[in-house]
């Protein structure tokens, strides 16, 4: 009698401990999962970025005047000659 009931406590403790193993695995695949798709969102954000500075790459070796515009516009700079007016808005 006394054996039995030590193998039913044994094979219960087996079977919590492999419960709560497998709960907790599970608890780390779903995190990475999360963390997967995350990292997945931010590739495709990165890649986005990359095509578009590969396009202006391309606008800025083939093209004089997109490198003039950029000039004018991010730099501020101005031709020989030319006047800039300044409005206050």
């Amino acid at each position: 009698m006394q054996k039995t009931l030590i193998r039913v406590v044994l094979i219960l403790c087996m079977i919590s401990l492999t419960g709560y193993l497998f709960v907790k695995e599970l608890s780390h695949v779903d995190a990475l999962n999360r963390e997967n798709e995350k990292l997945k969102a931010d590739s495709s954000e990165v890649e986005l970025n990359n095509q578009a500075l590969e396009k202006r790459i391309e606008l800025i070796e083939g093209e004089d005047k997109y490198i003039d515009k950029i000039i004018r516009e991010e730099l501020g700079m101005i031709k020989k000659g030319e006047k800039v007016y300044r409005f206050k808005e």
